[in-house]
């Protein structure tokens, strides 16, 4: 390994802007082209314009999907099915790394996999988004458990014809095979009605009053 990758012994994740390489870089007159070198060089792994990974042969920590998420588009944290499978609320694998953001929804198809951004109001966007620790050390946004649940109902689903909520209830828990007992661990019920005040929708309240009423049996 050349001279200059020396720097990349003060780095401790391997999730990487342009702007922290050039801190890094910043003895070099021109230190965007030597991120360029070093991409070609293959000591860089490109993921997205102004975002990528140092090389697994310098030793750091395995890379995060989720830092990398906060990082290719944001502001965005960390929701919706991506979060729902890690907090053990749905049983399927999630292919892509799912995420809410204040922009324009968004998505990614990137040599580590792809990331799907979806958009929700200013209003809605700060309330239940916490740092996680995903490594020792290294922290992402994240959507708390509550969080999730409400963002996934708010973007994907709607109550359609239904016309009892236990009835709609009843077709999530089939649908997307909710863990309720795992829910039921995890879940704050306070935290989770609160929370749902500033989501409009019909289809929330619905879910929360039905979700309490199984949960307080």
């Amino acid at each position: 390994m050349s001279n200059e990758v020396f720097y990349f012994k003060k780095i401790v994740n391997p999730e990487i802007t342009t702007g922290m390489l050039k801190g890094v870089l910043s003895k070099y007159e021109h230190p965007r082209k030597k991120i360029n070198s070093l991409a070609k060089k293959g000591f860089l792994v490109p993921i997205k314009q102004g975002v990528y990974l140092i090389s697994e042969d310098f030793g750091l920590r395995p890379y995060s999907k989720e830092i990398l998420a906060n990082l290719i588009y944001g502001p965005s944290y960390i929701s919706l099915e991506t979060a729902l499978s890690n907090y053990g609320f749905i049983p399927e694998y999630v292919a892509a790394t799912t995420s809410v953001c204040l922009g324009r929804g968004k998505f990614f198809s990137t040599p580590v996999g792809n990331f799907e951004y979806h958009h929700v109001k200013d209003s809605i966007y700060p309330h239940g988004v916490q740092l996680k620790e995903v490594f020792n050390g290294a922290f992402c946004q994240y959507a708390t458990p509550e969080k999730a649940l409400l963002d996934f109902l708010y973007l994907k689903e709607t109550i359609g014809e239904f016309k009892k909520s236990k009835d709609y209830f009843k077709y999530l828990v089939d649908s997307y095979r909710l863990d309720l007992k795992t829910i039921a661990k995890v879940v704050s019920l306070r935290k989770l009605q609160d929370l749902s005040s500033y989501y409009p929708f019909q289809s929330i309240r619905w879910f929360t009053d039905e979700l309490t009423r199984k949960l307080i049996k």
